[in-house]
């Protein structure tokens, strides 16, 4: 009659070893898929607020860019006056005049401001590429952090059913008689600590499911069935081709010419000024019309616009130290993400390598303990590796996908 020790070791056995189930085996990500992650990316464009109102924000700068191309510095202004003095001696005084008031360009400034409203209009419309990128990037982040988070649910999962199998099965063991209450009491332990480890698995997964439906707005379902990202890179593809450069030295060539708007603009615009003027002295005097023409030059203030020019060259030198600083993070970011791709290549490889050796090794002495070759703790801690390593796998193929992410992420492309 077998020892209650032999009995309880063989009922771990079969814990460990239902705890590898079909669904656990070793897989590769799949390859022919309904679900891309350029899909998922479309589902966030369509939400997101900056997005949706970044064709509007264009038409502003367009119209802006219209201004700067009338005649005028500001709109015309009409002038009127009416002088009388029939509330006093009423000796027929009537005086009429009506005119216009234009505000007209300092020296290139019309130039100049047209200029700068051609770059704001590019300006704006690459500040909606890099939040397109920005987003991307935490859409690959989401993605890949909800299907990690799903897998450890699911292998939680896994072991919980197991352990409430094998307590049951020991429950009605002791119940016979052939094992202690001991033995109960550890399967139990055993199955709280799983069922522990699956709520904090399900926990982990509600938070990310809920970043997931705030970003995407997809059901996390669809990520059952998603592709992974492909490594092909355009050709000729140069680090400094990242959207965050062109966008660092856009913004340069608006601050440089932001600059030498303000050098023309030293005063206020002048003022031309056009009027008719209807006269009457008197009842006995006949009506008198003349034209005149005004003029209206701001003499400026000195210090004011010494203030203005200095700060706009200071702008100017920090948006080409921001240009310095962006081309650094990229070429750095890109060569460590590039990186990072070769390394967790060859862990994904190793782990799939080391995953199958630990299977052919568990089946080995699986056979010799058939045998009675071979004791029960040595074919445990051989299932346990066995069990472990096939979820490294797993694993390493989601962290090798999130790296392949990350990697045209640091390379400024959108899935």
């Amino acid at each position: 009659m077998n020892s209650p020790h032999r009995v309880v070791s063989t009922c771990l056995a079969l814990l460990f070893l239902s705890a590898s189930p079909a669904a656990f085996t070793q897989q590769a990500m799949p390859v022919e898929t309904t679900v891309t992650v350029q899909d998922v990316f479309e589902s966030a464009l369509s939400i997101d607020p900056e997005v949706q109102s970044a064709l509007k924000r264009i038409e502003a700068f367009k119209a802006r860019r219209s201004a700067a191309s009338a005649l005028t510095a500001q709109p015309l202004s009409l002038e009127g006056s009416y002088r009388s003095d029939r509330n006093y001696n009423n000796q027929g005084l009537r005086e009429i005049e009506l005119g216009v008031s234009a505000p007209i360009w300092n020296w290139n400034e019309r130039a100049r401001t047209q200029s700068l409203r051609d770059t704001e209009i590019e300006l704006v419309q690459l500040q909606l590429e890099q939040k397109k990128l920005e987003l991307a990037g935490l859409v690959r982040q989401v993605v890949w952090n909800t299907l990690a988070a799903n897998l450890d649910a699911e292998i939680a999962q896994a072991r919980l059913k197991s352990a409430k199998e094998l307590m049951v099965d020991v429950e009605k063991r002791v119940k016979a008689g052939d094992l202690a209450q001991t033995d109960f009491y550890q399967a139990s332990a055993l199955y709280e600590q799983t069922r522990a480890e699956f709520a904090r698995t399900q926990s982990a997964l509600s938070d990310v499911s809920a970043d997931y439906a705030a970003t995407i707005g997809l059901p996390v379902s669809v990520l059952s069935q998603i592709q992974t990202e492909s490594t092909d890179i355009p050709n000729g593809l140069k680090p400094l081709d990242h959207p965050a450069i062109k966008l660092a030295q856009l913004q340069v060539l608006a601050q440089q010419q932001q600059s030498d708007l303000v050098q023309t603009q030293a005063r206020a615009n002048p003022e031309v000024g056009l009027a008719i003027i209807s006269d009457r002295g008197a009842f006995t005097s006949a009506s008198e019309k003349s034209l005149v023409v005004s003029t209206r030059i701001p003499l400026g203030n000195s210090s004011e616009y010494q203030s203005r020019v200095l700060q706009a060259e200071s702008e100017s030198i920090a948006a080409e130290a921001a240009l310095t600083k962006t081309q650094r993070q990229i070429v750095v970011l890109g060569r460590a993400a590039e990186s990072n791709l070769d390394l967790f290549a060859q862990i994904r490889v190793s782990a799939q390598e080391q995953a199958k050796l630990a299977a052919k090794t568990f089946e080995l002495y699986k056979k010799s303990f058939d045998l009675g070759e071979t004791d029960l703790p040595t074919l445990l801690i051989a299932e346990q590796k066995a069990f472990e390593a096939d979820k490294l796998a797993r694993k390493s193929a989601i962290e090798y996908a999130a790296k392949v992410s990350a990697y045209k992420q640091a390379l400024g492309l959108l899935p």
